[in-house]
């Protein structure tokens, strides 16, 4: 009988000792790493005007803006650190290659926050704050050093050059993520990306008064601050280490 209870209670031993090994070896998985295809619905801002150019300053209607929205592709990769099965910090960055020209160019951001949710057996539910920044290769035009242009309001276009420009970008909402096994991680992000716009100058069409015959003209105007807020999704791998 005395061996019988001994036996069992040495089975019963190694049978938590074993659990508290494997929780043990989950928790020691601190560290995520992986890669992510993303989709941003991005808006970006242009004029239009009804005037014909001056030498006169006030000589234009203001210019009415109007918002574009356009869907840019991009890849980007991730780095996690568990704090917890509750809290991860995260660095993200993603780059949009596509050249929009008058529409900002190509994009870039950069994100550092955190995910805390709850971790299930197959899944794990999160929601997300990141705060960072949004560059863009277009994002202002600053009048060209080597172009003599005429004293003419609203200027050309052809007396500007796209310079970059960053600015500050906070992405909130959800992930949700699959385990195939214990070390990889399939993961779904949906979110707003706000950005906070400065003062820039963009774009504007002139187009000339009615009975008035002339061409249509780019032209530059200054466009105010703002914050604007972009769709994005994402769909990504990672490993857990």
């Amino acid at each position: 009988m005395t061996r019988k209870i001994f036996l069992s209670l040495t089975i019963a031993t190694l049978i938590f000792s074993l659990n508290i090994k494997e929780a043990k070896a989950q928790d020691s998985q601190k560290f995520e790493v992986g890669g992510q295809f993303s989709l941003l619905r991005v808006s970006s801002l242009s004029g239009t005007t009804t005037s014909i150019q001056c030498v006169a300053v006030p000589c234009s209607l203001p210019p009415t803006f109007t918002r574009n929205r356009r869907t840019e592709p991009g890849f980007g990769g991730r780095l996690g650190y568990n704090i917890s099965r509750r809290i991860t910090l995260e660095a993200e960055g993603n780059l949009f290659p596509r050249d929009r020209g008058f529409e900002g160019g190509r994009k870039s951001q950069g994100l550092f926050g955190v995910k805390a949710g709850q971790h299930f057996e197959k899944v794990g539910l999160f929601a997300k704050a990141r705060p960072g920044f949004m560059r863009f290769s277009s994002g202002d035009l600053r009048p060209r050093s080597d172009t003599i242009c005429p004293a003419i309001f609203p200027p050309p276009v052809g007396c500007f050059e796209a310079t970059a420009r960053t600015f500050f970008a906070v992405d909130v909402g959800g992930v949700v993520e699959v385990y195939p096994s214990k070390r990889t991680i399939v993961r779904f992000d949906a979110g707003d990306t706000i950005v906070k716009l400065g003062e820039r100058n963009v774009v504007a069409v002139v187009s000339p008064p009615p009975g008035v015959l002339a061409p249509t003209r780019l032209v530059v105007v200054r466009a105010p601050s703002e914050t604007t807020h972009n769709l994005q999704g994402s769909v990504g791998v990672g490993f857990r280490f």
